[in-house]
């Protein structure tokens, strides 16, 4: 993908029964971002990224966040910024449909 192109999220999304939806969006050595759609009552399982800084943004529905000890609840066009380094379990605990961007930064000094 062209960094200098700005790229519509919208025709991305999309929601399947089986599983949660998830799609890489940019990938560079410094960092990732990734939509992740999920249907009512799905969610990824918990997962860690060593040395990275995550910020979750919500676009549409609503999403939980798990990382370490507390929740964090989501509704479009909330952010939220974790320690990647932390398990985190993102979901969609609610009626609607759920659509987020994941992106991961690799931390100062690494």
């Amino acid at each position: 993908m062209d960094a200098h192109v700005p790229k519509s999220i919208a025709p991305l999304i999309e929601f399947r029964d089986d599983g949660p939806v998830t799609k890489k969006l940019l990938d560079t050595d410094r960092s990732t971002v990734t939509l992740v759609c999920l249907k009512p009552g799905q969610a990824l399982s918990p997962f860690t990224h060593r040395r990275r800084e995550a910020i979750v943004y919500c676009l549409r529905g609503g999403v939980r966040v798990t990382p370490g000890a507390g929740d964090s609840e989501l509704t479009a066009g909330d952010m939220a910024f974790y320690d990647g380094s932390k398990q985190a379990g993102p979901g969609n605990y609610g009626d609607e449909e759920a659509a987020f961007l994941v992106t991961l930064v690799r931390k100062r000094g690494d």
